[in-house]
């Protein structure tokens, strides 16, 4: 993996979480290898310019991990956090630098796919192999994207193979796991473009996922398909294209009785146009999007009609982002977004349409050792309200291999369809005064190469105000309330070497995630992180070793209160080998000591389990 913007600050004492980063298209693992992010700013930047906490995975960085869902992906980068009740197709949630798991963006090309109904996002429908790059920013990006970017935005860019590409592959494992991909890549005739397909499916028994209910196993299949293509029109205008679906059947256990079984699907498309000009000295950039979002997720009892929910979401998306080269140092960006958000249920709501309309800009100074930042935003939420957030920055360059920052924003999150208008019954409903969450953040970063090793530091705090939480009353009725103040701190190190037989990374971090008024830490959260990541080639093997360790962490349990769960160390294993040019097999072994842990009380996590599959590629 490639380390990059992340961390930063010095100031003492272990903390963090761990990063790669490399690419823009697909870059080695070079440190020196020049690395463009766009996730930050929506245009693009150099990684050693952006003051925003960035890391990127690439499509080698993905082959090397052989992740068999996103989690295995996101939780070797710095600052994340995952808890899962019960693996791969079960309920998963991504704590960001200890904040809410709805309080972080996720975007698929730039377009938004969290469910407006429960405000958070499926990534576990998300398949690894239609993934060609991933980028996390770190940090309030609420003044570039809007609501929801509390603590940071998750960018997942979809893999696409140049003209007369072609992979295919079948992978099988564990609780009778069965992977089968395809893809290919299509030059247009005139040469200026291509278009490419690629095709996953996954299918597994799985294993019992609670322990206080329905002894079984509960297994998963997953089907995505991607059309992604591009072409330059002529030399000023270009234009490129998504269409993505994704579908999933999972089984899992109910300990209330009820629904225990899902269908889950999000289609999504986009159309993009550029037109680059240069006017006078300004190289000028004017990007058009169009695209839609879709979330559908049904729950029913045994494959029968019995307790079935329906919830669907639409969300419709446009985007018009100007961005200026005024200066090879100077770039301003200005931006207006619309999207209407839809719900479809089985579940009566009192509303089920709300438009938000948004206006912001972003500026980006960067000359010889300076480097400064500003973007001011402002959302327009149907019936609920309308919010302003900022971002600012400035570092500076101490001397060719060290560097300081500091940077401040805002952040919030509206509330979700649920939060707001859930139909009243007699034990719950939502409320339609809520306000969004809101946040501020500041982080001191330190950037620094000594002795041929990458270092960062990162020390940052997060004050979230009106959290919504859904509390009972004297009667247990329960509905979502603003009351909840929280406090993130925390201090994040990262260290890469190239050296000793091959590439080694370290990464340690400490988040204290409080609830202010009870002094609690939040629950499903580790204070205390830390990784090690290690790839090599012994001749034509490449060998890949990753050990994960999680500090103690807190649980809550209806009717019991609050429950300690253990830390745990993991270690996981890959190796890839070709046996011709264009064929090669590769293994993986995931918890390799066999570790029982749970991330989430009285939820069992997998066993150890070993993959192995074969892949070509041409």
């Amino acid at each position: 993996m490639n380390i990059k913007h992340l961390s930063k600050l010095a100031v003492a004492i272990g903390a963090a979480i761990t990063v790669n980063a490399n690419v823009y298209a697909q870059a080695p693992s070079v440190a020196d290898e020049e690395v463009i992010t766009v996730t930050g700013s929506r245009s693009p930047v150099n990684i050693d310019t952006a003051l925003a906490s960035v890391v990127v995975i690439t499509r080698e960085d993905i082959a090397r991990i052989q992740p068999k869902s996103l989690d295995d992906v996101l939780d070797t980068i710095p600052g994340i956090d995952i808890t899962n009740q019960g693996g791969r197709g079960q309920n998963s949630s991504l704590f960001l630098r200890g904040t809410n798991s709805n309080q972080t963006l996720v975007l698929i090309d730039g377009i938004r796919v969290s469910s407006a109904s429960l405000g958070s996002t499926n990534t576990q429908i998300i398949a690894p192999e239609l993934i060609d790059r991933i980028e996390v920013v770190k940090g309030p990006r609420a003044a570039i994207w809007g609501s929801d970017a509390i603590g940071g935005v998750i960018q997942i860019f979809t893999r696409q193979l140049e003209g007369s590409e072609y992979i295919a592959g079948v992978t099988v494992g564990a609780d009778d796991y069965r992977q089968y991909k395809a893809g290919a890549g299509i030059a247009h005739p005139d040469g200026k473009g291509h278009t490419s397909i690629t095709l996953n499916r996954e299918k597994s028994d799985g294993f019992d996922v609670l322990k206080t209910a329905e002894d079984d196993n509960d297994g998963y299949e997953y089907d995505s398909v991607a059309i992604k293509g591009q072409q330059q029109v002529n030399s000023q205008l270009a234009i490129d294209w998504l269409a993505r679906a994704d579908q999933g059947d999972n089984e899992y256990d109910n300990a209330f009785g009820g629904a225990n079984e899902a269908e889950t699907r999000n289609h999504a498309w986009l159309v993009r146009g550029t037109y680059s000009q240069i006017i006078g000295h300004v190289q000028n950039h004017t990007t058009l999007s169009v695209g839609q979002n879709r979330d559908y997720s049904e729950n029913y009892l045994d494959g029968t009609d019995v307790f079935t929910t329906v919830f669907e979401t639409r969300r419709d998306q446009f985007s018009l982002v100007n961005h200026a080269q005024v200066f090879p140092f100077l770039q301003f960006n200005l931006g207006f977004d619309y999207y209407n958000e839809q719900l479809n249920s089985t579940t009566d709501f009192a509303e089920d349409e709300r438009d938000v309309t948004a206006f912001y800009a972003h500026s980006l100074y960067s000359k010889d050792d300076l480097t400064v930042e500003a973007a001011i935003r402002h959302d327009d939420v149907e019936n609920v309200d309308s919010e302003t957030t900022y971002n600012a920055g400035i570092g500076y360059q101490i001397n060719e291999d060290t560097r300081i920052a500091l940077n401040a924003g805002s952040g919030f999150k509206a509330p979700s369809f649920n939060d707001l208008y859930f139909p009243a019954s007699q034990f719950s409903s939502g409320n339609p005064d809520l306000q969004s969450e809101t946040s501020d953040t500041i982080e001191l970063v330190f950037e620094t190469n000594y002795a041929n090793v990458d270092m960062a530091f990162n020390l940052y705090q997060t004050d979230v105000d009106n959290l919504i939480v859904w509390l009972p009353d004297a009667n247990f009725f329960f509905q979502p309330t603003n009351v909840n103040e929280a406090e993130m701190s925390g201090i994040e190190f990262t260290a890469k070497y190239q050296g000793f037989g091959g590439n080694h990374q370290i990464n340690a971090g400490y988040v204290d995630a409080e609830d202010k008024a009870t002094g609690e830490q939040l629950i499903r959260r580790a204070k205390d992180q830390f990784s090690y990541q290690f790839d090599t080639n012994i001749g034509d093997l490449s060998l890949y070793v990753e050990y994960q360790y999680r500090g103690e962490r807190e649980d809550n349990v209806f009717g019991v209160g609050r429950v300690k769960l253990d830390s745990y160390h993991l270690v996981n294993l890959t190796a890839s080998y070709p046996v011709t040019p264009n064929l090669s097999v590769e293994s993986r072994i995931t918890n390799a000591f066999n570790e029982n842990y749970e991330t989430a009380v009285n939820y069992n996590t997998q066993d150890r389990a070993a993959y192995i599959g074969i892949n070509y590629a041409m």
